[in-house]
């Protein structure tokens, strides 16, 4: 499996890993309008701040799954594979070079929408594997209800 960055040509494969969670949204009875209000011009600003990768299946060349965070926010934003994808490997190999991109001797923050859809249990799983925990603020991300997740930050060895 191959990690590289995301370009403008690759927003195509973006959307369709995005819309296969359609299904997810529309069980929280939100419009999908809304739900993507905003997402082109935050892929475009992920990709021209190349903070946005995709894992691609070596023989083929095949996306498999993208992650985006945000540096400034110290923040994973986006965490998908495509069904059909071992979303374990495919989404712990994402999480493991998003993760050393940020900072990791702070708290690292994500958000996974409150459903019971069996991509978005999978993601909530992978991010605790990692232990990442629930926090018990309530909030809104997109449109519908999130549960926020929070990386305890690595101490560093003091030197004396």
């Amino acid at each position: 499996m191959l990690i590289r960055g995301l370009t403008q040509k690759d927003i195509p494969s973006w959307l369709a890993l995005a819309h296969e969670g359609d299904d997810a949204v529309r069980g929280l009875n939100l419009s999908l309008a809304t739900f993507y209000d905003g997402f082109d011009a935050y892929m475009t600003r992920k990709i021209e701040q190349n903070e946005a990768f995709m894992a691609l299946n070596e023989p083929s060349g095949k996306c498999l799954g993208i992650v985006a965070f945000s540096k400034k926010h110290n923040r994973i934003t986006f965490l998908g594979a495509f069904k059909g994808a071992n979303f374990q490997k495919v989404g712990g190999k994402l999480m493991e070079y998003a993760l050393n991109q940020l900072d990791n001797t702070k708290e690292i923050t994500t958000s996974v929408i409150s459903s019971t859809a069996s991509m978005i249990k999978q993601e909530r799983a992978l991010y605790e594997s990692i232990g990442f925990t629930a926090s018990n603020d309530k909030i809104i991300e997109a449109g519908v209800p999130a549960v926020q997740m929070k990386l305890t930050p690595k101490k560093t060895a003091s030197v004396f």
